[in-house]
């Protein structure tokens, strides 16, 4: 694809030099005649550019290709060079975090994860992150590489421009720190915040699920329900960047027959509440403390017990995860109907071990009565599972360098052109 131009002599060569380093990254190996030919310019121009790219360290010569049908010389392959930059990448969970290293192919070469009590404030927490990130840093391979910035995966709704969480119910403590600044102030690096569940999204958008699909919604399941919105190519933040919180719309309206959720339907308000790995533990201690017959045991029930006796067609679990898919199924075709997405991801802890909810949800969705965006839709798992927020956290830093269509320039000369 030929991207965007801006204008000006030297933007305009430092465009064409941007251009053609996205062309190997994608294509590698690749010959300069390829280049030329690609985006029409002359190989002398096409020669300057390799030129530097190479004496930058950003691409190497990886040997020859095969001649043309017409013979003459081989041409000299080129390929990209994915550790010239780096990006630390963090996800923040309510009692964890994750901390990656991940080069400029979104490679994970350090994952780390630390542990702290729920309810920690943010100096607990960076307290134990900032050590891992200075101990990354260390790394030797970075001597030679550009650090790109930070991108952080956090629970709750972002103010952008101030860089910190405006609301959040699983980090409520942490509502109004500068988490950006704070960050960008210990490691001199540019720091991107953004809601944990749409950077999920970006990451099985741009290295998932999602690398051929433009309109997606990535729907995360966990001890709550959140969605990431994905339309022609672009994610949906939404104007007071609440877009995707799914897990606050109201129950009522749409569970007309209640009687049909004998064991999840407790008078729960929204989808956030019923929908929720805690209560689905709950409802099964429930049903075996009144006497339900099941392989599963009261005593430190897990998710995977459950999700394994499931697998296995245990008739209390299968029935608790077709009662819970009917739900979630709810709300799938509200969001199918309404946005006529081509792709719905389900991810989370519950999904990644659960063939039979997914078959469940997806027999619940061809049942909707607008049956066309039903049957077009695809309803596939996450593939990136747990990395999924730090994978998205790299893409938060590397889209506008390497995969939106317009071409930031500026971030190139800042970080490439030192």
């Amino acid at each position: 694809m030929v991207h965007q131009l801006g204008s000006g002599v030297k933007f305009i060569k430092d465009y064409n030099e941007l251009n053609v380093l996205r062309f190997i990254r994608q294509n590698a190996p690749v010959s300069r005649a390829e280049i030329a030919k690609n985006y029409h310019i002359s190989k002398a121009a096409v020669t300057d550019i390799i030129s530097r790219l190479i004496r930058q360290g950003y691409v190497s010569e990886v040997g020859v290709g095969d001649s043309t049908t017409r013979g003459g010389r081989k041409p000299i392959m080129l390929e990209f060079n994915h550790t010239a930059g780096y990006v630390i990448a963090i996800e923040i969970k309510r009692d964890h975090a994750q901390v990656a290293l991940v080069d400029l192919d979104a490679h994970i070469h350090n994952l780390e994860k630390v542990n702290y009590t729920e309810g920690s404030c943010f100096e607990t927490v960076t307290r134990k992150i900032f050590p891992v990130i200075h101990r990354f840093l260390k790394e030797k391979w970075l001597a030679k590489s550009k650090p790109i910035g930070i991108g952080i995966g956090i629970p709750g709704i972002i103010d952008y421009a101030r860089g910190c969480i405006k609301v959040s119910d699983t980090l409520h403590n942490w509502e109004k720190v500068i988490i950006r600044d704070l960050f960008q102030n210990e490691f001199g690096l540019t720091t991107i915040l953004e809601n944990d569940v749409k950077t999920q999204t970006l990451g099985e958008c741009l290295f998932g699920q999602g690398k051929e699909s433009d309109n997606l919604v990535n729907l995360w399941i966990g001890d709550g329900i959140g969605a990431g919105i994905i339309i022609n190519g672009n994610l949906i933040r939404g104007h007071t960047a609440s877009a995707g919180e799914v897990g606050y719309d109201e129950l009522g309206f749409f569970l007309k027959d209640q009687n049909s959720f004998p064991m999840l339907y407790r008078g729960q308000k929204d989808f956030g509440d019923i929908l929720s790995n805690k209560l689905l533990l709950a409802a099964a201690r429930e049903a075996l403390q009144n006497g339900a017959t099941s392989e599963m045991c009261v005593d430190n029930l897990t998710l995977s017990e459950l999700t394994r006796a499931a697998n296995k067609g245990d008739a209390l679990a299968t029935a608790l995860l077709r009662e819970y898919a009917n739900i979630l199924g709810i709300l799938c075709i509200n969001l199918i109907n309404m946005l006529n997405i081509e792709l719905l991801i389900i991810s989370g802890e519950l999904v990644n071990s659960c063939q039979v909810l997914l078959d469940f949800l997806r027999e619940r969705v061809q049942k909707d009565i607008l049956r066309e965006p039903a049957q077009a839709v695809k309803v596939v798992p996450g593939a990136l599972k747990d990395t999924g927020v730090v994978l998205g956290a790299t893409g938060l830093v590397l889209e506008d360098l390497f995969y939106q269509d317009k071409l930031n320039v500026i971030k190139y000369r800042s970080i490439f052109k030192q």
